[in-house]
């Protein structure tokens, strides 16, 4: 079975961008483990400011992660590495920031490795869900 360039150009995206949610999930937790577990000790002993410090560094983490697309301009730390970028559907506004956090708690909810759903079938479901659409940067002067 032959597949065509178009197809296959789709597939690398897609694939790409599975690699690149767990990429970005990684870089999420090292930050927060470390501050759990280092600030989690600090904290037990009562140490007020540690406590607030932690506090404002996990939410730093939080907001970095769920606006991170937002903040780099389409492309998140583990999508610039796999060169991929979110793009709005209609392409001539930017991508609002409730559609933005909503992909990401779906890339969290339907998490890559967790679920028996075909990841191109998720990939489709938070597209239509968000009206944004991942995109190559190889291919991005093509019409899609």
């Amino acid at each position: 079975m032959e597949i065509d360039d178009k197809t296959y150009k789709e597939y690398d995206t897609i694939y790409r961008y599975q690699k690149s949610i767990l990429l970005d999930q990684f870089f999420g937790f090292i930050p927060l483990a470390i501050i759990v577990f280092v600030g989690g000790p600090i904290i037990a002993r009562g140490n007020e400011i540690v406590k607030y410090v932690c506090i404002f560094l996990s939410l730093g983490v939080f907001a970095l992660l769920f606006l991170s697309d937002k903040i780099f301009k389409g492309a998140s730390l583990g999508k610039r590495i796999f060169k991929i970028k979110l793009v709005n559907i209609p392409r001539d506004i930017s991508t609002p920031i409730q559609n933005i956090v909503y992909r990401r708690l779906l890339e969290i909810y339907i998490h890559p490795m967790l679920s028996k759903m075909n990841f191109l079938e998720k990939t489709k479901y938070i597209e239509h869900a968000t009206k944004t659409k991942i995109i190559s940067f190889i291919n991005e002067n093509e019409n899609d």
